[in-house]
């Protein structure tokens, strides 16, 4: 019998029953992935606008994602673009929105997602009980294609943490957001080809030191301060170059870095570490459960960088897998 039928065409099918050929149900064309972006925005503006969300977090790849929001006048969330393109976050400037420029690293969906929450919370954008509608995906495939609303706080998933404000109040946002770019460039480059584990811990630097000890001789005792802030260059270099002595870095909360090779002695009480997770993460969960400082630690075997506070885990960041250039239709 099936030489009898031949070629079907496409778009048709046989009717066993009759013998006859039928055309198929039509259907519309697929939306294109380069179109999905512009669709998620325009549905993230109408969820935020139905459930009164306090702000939209949009992870920014071109700066053609601002154009849904150019009609979005007298709402009443705030409209925060995060992005790793400067040319992105130049063309946002001056508009009613909030920006954030992440490192230039590559991430998960949810790596992304975290470190916009991270800065945000940071910088005063977002407190603890916001709720947010997020759009986000990986940029480097050129378009987005995740949207999720989440209250600020009660995401575990994302950042956790019990306090009205997770980091400690005397640290500038600025010198958060210049150490938290330092740690993902070296989780995610290593040290001349090879993965890095280190641990930085910021703030309440007389306890921190009081629980410490040196393990090695001091790189940065004995120099200016001034020649010492986080903030330049050649100190952020010279970071990279000492990441794979034994011991933690010590920063004050004004940027100067204190000293590395610290052995800290603060005796670990709490819960099990998850997972993965061995000396060095319980070390920088038990400093700063003793002292008023935040610890950013780079995982050697994964590249995984995990942030404490108060004795626990605020959040994990892992480190993307290495991805194929863009393709021409995602560019």
């Amino acid at each position: 019998m099936e030489g009898h039928i031949g070629k079907r065409k496409e778009g048709e099918r046989l009717t066993i029953v009759k013998g006859k050929k039928a055309k198929a149900p039509s259907r519309e064309r697929r939306l294109d992935r380069a179109d999905w972006t512009e669709l998620l925005l325009k549905q993230a503006i109408s969820i935020a606008n139905k459930v009164k969300a306090d702000a939209i977090l949009v992870n920014m790849e071109t700066v053609a994602d601002i154009a849904p929001f150019g009609k979005t006048v007298g709402r009443e969330f705030k409209v925060i673009f995060v992005t790793k393109r400067e040319v992105c976050l130049e063309k946002a400037s001056g508009r009613r929105c909030e920006t954030i420029l992440l490192p230039d690293v590559h991430l998960t969906r949810d790596g992304y997602m975290k470190l916009g929450f991270l800065e945000g919370i940071s910088k005063g954008l977002l407190s603890k009980g916001d709720v947010v509608v997020c759009v986000g995906g990986q940029p480097e495939k050129g378009y987005m294609d995740t949207i999720m609303i989440l209250r600020v706080g009660d995401e575990s998933e994302i950042v956790s943490f019990t306090e009205e404000f997770p980091f400690p109040p005397n640290i500038p946002h600025e010198l958060f957001e210049s150490l938290l770019a330092l740690v993902m460039e070296m989780a995610h480059e290593g040290r001349e080809g090879r993965p890095i584990g280190c641990t930085f811990v910021l703030g309440d630097h007389e306890k921190v030191l009081q629980y410490s000890r040196q393990l090695v001789f001091n790189p940065f005792k004995g120099h200016p301060e001034e020649a010492l802030h986080l903030s330049k260059p050649e100190v952020r270099e010279t970071l990279k170059e000492f990441s794979s002595i034994d011991g933690a870095f010590v920063i004050r909360d004004d940027g100067v870095v204190l000293a590395a090779g610290r052995y800290l002695n603060a005796a670990y009480h709490g819960e099990p570490m998850p997972q993965g997770l061995g000396a060095r993460h319980a070390s920088a969960a038990a400093i700063t459960g003793v002292t008023n400082s935040v610890a950013l630690v780079v995982s050697e075997s994964s590249g995984r960088v995990t942030i404490f506070r108060g004795g626990r885990i605020i959040t994990t960041i892992e480190k993307a897998a290495p991805h194929a250039p863009r393709s021409a239709a995602g560019s």
